[in-house]
Order: structure tokens, then C-alpha cells, then sequence
């Protein structure tokens, strides 16, 4: 789009000028364009000076005209089909129309690009939408951030703010702007590292935090499992028992009961994803299929 057309755009959505004068407008620039009729007739007297003017009636002989051999040319390369277009001059009016109706001026795009850049219209109607102001632009940039203008739509869809990563960044999380969505999206605060690390869990990754946070392991659970024997796993472990419903006060203390050998927590998982239970083990038992833990000699 050439400048004289982004003018016109802007214009309307200043409330400037209204729909029918920016089709004028347009229409006119576009007449603007065409080839001028002096140009038209050079193009037709440099013609006639190479072939000669046409004889009465168009009727001489073709022998009577010099004749210019054209070079062969090279063949073209196939072109791309073209997408269904309804023309530059309808998809103008439309951005116009939608600059118009989401409450969008001349002023407010002006803003966002002197923040942003070069933005398209189509990202500044989306940051128009979710309410995105020239100041949380810069606030987001005193944080540290430079931000795209799908991450701003993000943050704004999310409620993501800029004090919650300055929160973050003095737990010691750098976080990315995919992480601080994720967190927001998934009510990962702070506050969640610290209960951790006073059970014995410490330097958990982002991933490891939102993982924990949408299966519900929290730092109790820690503490029971270690209580029933099964201290120092990892996340992937705590994350699997939780998901499968694997817990120390019922099944663990249940499985325990019948003096089995000692599980690991592989075994335990392959339990309940099997749907086996304590009275299902008791069976087994007492048909002689599994034995018994070996007691010590005393």
C-alpha cells in the first residue's frame, strides 16, 4: 500500500473524511496511476516510425514495411494461482470499516507505531480489541521487555502485567514471554517456588512449575509420600503418581498393609493405571500367586 493510500486510510479513521469521500479519493488515485494520453501517443508515433504509417485503408502490402526481427524471448515461469481477491480498493474500505467500528482513530494508530514500528492495520486492530495502550508498551519495555504485537494480544487476553514478572525475576525466573502466559493462564504464582523449596524441591524449571500446577502436586504431597517411604523424586514421578491418583494416605498406606516386598514407584503407578487394588492383591495372596515379604529371622 503506498503512502497516498495509508493517508486516506488514516484519514477516515480520524473521522476526517467519511466512507464515499475515501472512495473518491482512492478511485482517483488509482485513475492517477494509468498511463497519461501524451504517453499513449508517443507509444503510437515511436510505432509508427519503426513500421511505417499504415497504408489507405490498412490495405498496403506488408512487404512495403521494414521489417525488425524481435530476439526470441525467454520462456516465463509459471505463475501462482492467484488467491480470490475482491481488489485492494474493497480490502482498504474493509480495514477501514473495522478501524471504525472497534472504536480505532487516526491517533491511536499513529501511537501504536511509533511504539511499535511498522505494525500492519490487522495488528493494530487485534491490540485495538484487547485494549492495548501505548503505555503498557513501554511498561512491558522498562521491564525489560521487547514485545511483539501477538505477545502484547497474549498478555492481554491473559491479564498478564508487568509487575508479575518483576515478581518473578526476584525469585530468580527470567521468564519468556510463552512462560509468563503459561503461568498466568495456569495461576502459577510466586509464593509456589517458596513452599517447594521448604519441603526440599529447588531449582524447578518453568515447565516443571506449570506441569505440577495443572496435575495439583503441591508441597503436602511431598511430604506424605516422603513419610511413606518414597522421598527424593523427581517431577516426572510426582507428576505420574498425582495424575494416576497414586496417593500416600489411601493407596500407598492400603498396598503397604499387606506386607508386600517394597514397591518402587514405577510399580505403584502400573497398579493403578491396571486398576488393581489391595483386595485385589489379597486374592492373589491367598491363591498363593504372590508371596508374602520374607520376614527376618529374629
Amino acid at each position: 500500500m503506498n503512502d497516498e493510500r495509508t493517508q486516506v486510510l488514516e484519514m477516515l479513521a480520524a473521522g476526517k473524511i467519511d466512507v464515499r469521500e475515501a472512495q473518491m479519493l482512492l478511485e482517483a488515485l488509482t485513475r492517477s496511476e494509468m498511463p497519461e494520453p501524451e504517453a499513449l501517443k508517443a507509444a503510437e508515433k515511436a510505432a509508427q516510425t519503426a513500421y511505417g504509417p499504415p497504408g489507405p485503408a490498412g490495405f498496403d502490402p506488408p512487404e512495403q514495411r521494414p521489417f525488425f526481427p524481435r530476439p526470441p524471448r525467454p520462456p516465463l515461469p509459471p505463475r501462482p494461482p492467484r488467491p480470490p481477491s475482491r481488489g485492494r480498493r474493497a480490502d482498504v474500505i474493509d480495514q477501514v470499516i473495522q478501524l471504525r467500528n472497534h472504536g480505532i482513530n487516526g491517533a491511536y494508530l499513529n501511537e501504536m507505531r511509533a511504539v511499535l514500528g511498522d505494525v500492519s492495520l490487522d495488528d493494530v486492530i487485534a491490540l485495538g480489541i484487547h485494549g492495548i495502550k501505548p503505555e503498557y508498551v513501554m511498561a512491558w519495555r522498562d521491564a525489560g521487555y521487547d514485545l511483539t504485537a501477538d505477545d502484547l494480544v497474549a498478555f492481554g487476553i491473559h491479564g498478564v502485567k508487568p509487575k508479575y514478572a518483576r515478581a518473578w525475576r526476584e525469585v530468580g525466573y527470567e521468564l519468556s514471554a510463552d512462560d509468563l502466559v503459561a503461568f498466568s493462564i495456569h495461576g502459577v504464582k510466586p509464593d509456589y517456588v517458596h513452599s517447594f523449596a521448604e519441603v526440599g524441591l529447588h531449582e524447578l524449571s518453568a515447565d516443571d512449575l506449570v506441569a505440577m500446577s495443572i496435575h495439583g502436586v503441591d508441597p503436602r504431597m511431598v511430604v506424605r509420600l516422603a513419610e511413606a517411604g518414597y522421598g527424593d523424586l523427581t517431577v516426572d514421578q510426582l507428576v505420574a503418581m498425582s495424575i494416576h491418583g497414586v496417593d500416600a494416605d489411601d493407596f500407598i498406606e492400603s498396598i503397604r498393609a499387606l506386607d508386600l516386598p517394597d514397591l518402587d514407584v514405577d510399580q505403584l503407578v502400573a497398579l493403578k493405571i491396571h486398576d488393581v487394588d489391595a483386595g485385589t492383591i489379597s486374592e492373589m495372596m491367598a491363591a498363593g500367586l504372590i508371596e508374602p515379604r520374607e520376614k527376618s529371622a529374629s
